[in-house]
This record gives C-alpha cells, structure tokens and sequence, in this order.
C-alpha cells in the first residue's frame, strides 16, 4: 500500500472527495485491520521461534504473559 500526503488530510479536503455511504471509511478500514491481525500474529510466532518468551512478547503488547500465550499460541 502507498500512502501519499494526501492520504493523511481530512477525506473532506481530498481531492476528488465525494460523499459515499455512512461508514463507508469504516468499512474500508476493516480489511486492513484483519490485515494487521494477520501480521502481527505471524510476528509472534516468528518471535517464539527465534525464542522469545511470553513475557518478552507480552511486555511490547501490553498485555498479560498469560494473555498473549492465550491469543497467539499455534
């Protein structure tokens, strides 16, 4: 994905913008989302195979090392 200067103002302040349907960049946004799931948890793997812990893991979520091992163990 290339995102030019353009991407970061207001949809309103695009050039070309033209109203679409209520949550349209909601809509948008939701397999970018599923995207970023995807890729994060490849990344987590990754890391426990190179042999990072769930405490390690965890600590750059945030979240509980019993957290992370719930979400992302294979």
């Amino acid at each position: 994905m290339d995102l030019h200067a353009e991407d970061l103002v207001s949809p309103t302040q695009q050039t070309g913008w033209k109203p679409g349907p209520i949550a349209g960049y909601t809509a948008a946004a939701l397999p970018l989302l599923a995207q970023a799931r995807a890729v994060l948890a490849a990344a987590v793997a990754a890391d426990r195979a190179a042999g990072a812990t769930w405490n390690e893991i965890a600590a750059v979520l945030d979240v509980s090392p019993d957290t992370a091992a719930r979400h992302y163990r294979t």
